[in-house]
């Protein structure tokens, strides 16, 4: 067994979400825990929340921007609201546009927030029952 496939067994076991088969979103899924990590977020549920988002997705299979179905004012990843969110992330050097930087920004709104932003999806990602169970 290559060291690699080990890490990726690691990763695999150590989150209730796995990991997609797709490379670019295991990409994404990947930098979700690290930046998670770096944060010192719970990994955990920032993917939950991800897989709720938008299935480890920052673009439409044409290359463009996903928005959501909902609200088109919600972008990528972490489906970051620009309504809300847009002048905020900017004022951070960010653009929610990217990948790196919607998870950036929502690692900011989790930092400061907990996963209030993203009270809508809580019936998918769980919710209280999440929260009180990995607390």
């Amino acid at each position: 067994v290559s060291s690699n496939n080990l890490e990726q067994k690691v990763i695999e076991q150590s989150y209730s979400v796995e990991r997609p088969n797709s490379e670019s979103s295991a990409r994404v899924y990947d930098l979700i825990i690290k930046k998670a990590k770096e944060n010192e977020l719970s990994p955990d549920l920032a993917l939950r929340i991800a897989r709720c988002e938008s299935l480890f997705r920052q673009f439409n299979s044409d290359g463009s921007v996903l928005r959501g179905k909902q609200n088109p004012d919600d972008v990528g990843v972490f489906q970051i609201n620009e309504k809300y969110h847009l002048s905020r992330s900017q004022a951070l050097g960010l653009d929610i546009e990217t990948t790196a930087d919607n998870i950036s920004y929502a690692m900011h709104l989790m930092k400061k927030e907990g996963a209030k932003p993203w009270t809508w999806s809580k019936p998918c990602w769980g919710g209280e029952n999440y929260l009180k169970t990995n607390a």
